[in-house]
This record gives C-alpha cells, structure tokens and sequence, in this order.
C-alpha cells in the first residue's frame, strides 16, 4: 500500500471512490467540498491510499482549522472513507499519516467522525483515538429510502404530516427552486431568525454562499423557497449527491408558522430527489439511541415523522487525537464558555 496526497489527475477516481464507499453518501469528503473549504480560507489535504495497482482503498479530506494566537487543528469531516476491504492494519497507516501532517503543520489536536456504523470503533481507539465530548457531523441520522412510488411514501408519513402537507397546498403555499444567488441573502436572513428562535448558531453568510456558488451550478446544490402572500417564508438547503440527497441546512420566518410551509418544502425535496435519480432521502440529524439532545427533541419530532416507524442511522460518532494536551485543555475551556 502507497499513502500519496492527491494532485489534481486524481480527482474523478476520489469522487468515485467516495461516492460508492462512503455509506453516508460521501458528500463532506468529495473532492468538490475541498475545494469549498479551500474557497473559505482553510488549508486542506488529501491522502490517498493506493493499492499495488493504483486502485484507491482509503481516502481523507483533512481541513485545517485556524484558532486566535496561531493555533490550529485539523477535522476530517465524515472521513476517513475507507473500502470493504480495507486492512486494519492499512486504516491505521492513513491515521498515522495524518498525525505526521498533523505534527508538520503544529495541530494540536486531529478530529474525524467517520461514516462508519457503531461497532467499528476499534478501528480508531487501535490508533490512538479517543470519543470526543463533543459532534461536529450529526451522530445519529434520519435516512429514508424514496425508492417507493409517491402514494407508499404518503403511507409511510404520520397522519398529522400528511395534513400539513395538504395544508400548506389549500393555503397557497408555493414552493420554488432557486438558482439566483440573490437568493442565499433570502434564505441568510431567515436562517437569522430561526437561529435566534431556537437557539443554535448559524455559520456565516459567507460560508452559505459560496457553499451556493461552488455546488449548484450543476444541481449537487438546490435552494428550495416556499413563498406565501408573496413572502418568501422558508428556505431549505438540499444536497444532492451520488444516490442521497441530504438536507443540510433550513430556516424558516418568525411569522407566518401555521402556513406549514416546512412540511411542504420538505415533501417536494423528497420529490425533487427522486427526479434526480436518488434512492435516499437524509433528514440529517436527529435524537437516537447512542445520541440525545433535549434542544433536538422538537425537530426529531419533525423528521421522524415523514416515516412513521423508522430507526435512525447510528454513526460512531467524532474522535479526537490530542497532541499537545496543555493548548486543548485551554481550547475546551473556551468552548465551555462559550456554550
């Protein structure tokens, strides 16, 4: 096995690679999100593990991630990504490559949350890592399978959904797709509210629209708008990518709430996907077994109820390995305050 970072002639195979191994649809390890990482200031790396024929086995987008006083860490979102037959013993070999890359570049920390079920966490705590306290990527997801034709899809929704859906067409809600980057400072301004609403923070303005100009242009990235009285009153974020579509980020308005837009937004999302040939449909985050959080229990209400009786997908969740223990002590310390 050869462990390379990748140049540019490596790109179609790292796409494909990721798109077919990695479970979660691979989206946060394609190539195409280095470079929206790169397009937000961070430095990246690519490593590549390659077999004795130039076959890819392993792949890890690493983003560095810059702190005041010149600190800095690096985070494989989703990553690494690996083979059905990758070795163990190959796994650790990446790992330990990136912790040289981690040393090179004065990191004093590595964080990964793998696209790997619960029951493979041997393959990161044999390398070194540890269960981090916190989750960057959602720990537990809510995966729908949209291959059924629209009415068995109708069925499977709890009857309060349904009649939401029904609700938001009687009262005229209008739901469009947008392709206009004027667009992103709709949805920016909504995203404010909702944030302040339910208590959470947002990303940047920045970050939602170059994320727009990077991935949409080819449809990997729709803004869907549900407009009311003329009003845009709800906006969703929906990444389509490889046989998943993902719903990444939503907001909606202070006002206007008993329209039900969100329902419907989500519905024709679902709709959308299925066009573009997607098998699954992921509502993202959501409260599990291995994962609770009191603030989520109103949205993992939302989600769950487009299946009735489905069971969340259950990640192994974010790892760290700390390299300089004194700079991550003070780094929690400030994310303890800030919380």
């Amino acid at each position: 096995m050869n462990i390379i970072q990748a140049a540019d002639d490596l790109q179609e195979r790292w796409e494909a690679f990721v798109t077919l191994q990695a479970p979660d649809g691979g989206l946060l390890q394609s190539w195409r999100w280095g470079e929206f990482q790169k397009s937000l200031g961070h430095k990246i790396f690519r490593l590549a593990l390659l077999d004795g024929t130039g076959e890819l086995k392993a792949a890890a987008l690493l983003i560095k991630h810059e702190l005041p006083f010149e600190y800095n860490y690096l985070y494989s979102p989703r990553g690494p990504v690996v083979s059905s037959v990758t070795e163990l013993e190959d796994l650790r070999q990446l790992l330990a490559e990136i912790k040289v890359i981690a040393q090179e570049e004065k990191s004093f920390m590595i964080k990964v949350d793998p696209p790997w079920a619960v029951g493979n966490e041997k393959k990161l705590t044999a390398a070194g890592f540890r269960r981090s306290e916190t989750e960057i990527q959602p720990k537990c997801s809510f995966i729908i399978n949209i291959s059924k034709n629209e009415t068995e899809l109708l069925d499977q929704m709890k009857p309060k959904t349904r009649y939401n859906i029904g609700l938001a067409q009687r009262r005229g809600v209008k739901v469009r797709i947008s392709r206009e980057l004027a667009d992103v400072e709709c949805f920016w301004q909504l995203m404010k509210q909702t944030a302040k609403r339910d208590e959470f923070q947002t990303h940047s303005k920045d970050h939602y629209k170059k994320m727009f100009e990077i991935f949409s242009y080819d449809q990997t990235l729709q803004l869907f708008l549900a407009e009311y009285d003329h009003k845009i009153v709800a906006a969703n974020l929906v990444a389509f990518f490889g046989n998943l579509s993902t719903y990444l980020h939503g907001a909606s308005a202070d006002l206007y709430r008993d329209t039900m837009a969100p329902y419907l937004l989500q519905w024709q999302a679902i709709l959308a996907a299925k066009g573009l040939g997607c098998h699954y449909y992921d509502f993202g985050g959501v409260n599990g077994p291995t994962y609770q959080n009191k603030k989520w229990e109103g949205i993992t209400r939302f989600k769950t109820s487009f299946a009735s009786g489905g069971a969340p997908k259950e990640y192994v969740g974010g790892y760290e390995l700390v390299l300089n223990p004194v700079i991550f002590a003070g780094y929690k310390f400030v994310k303890q305050i800030r919380s």
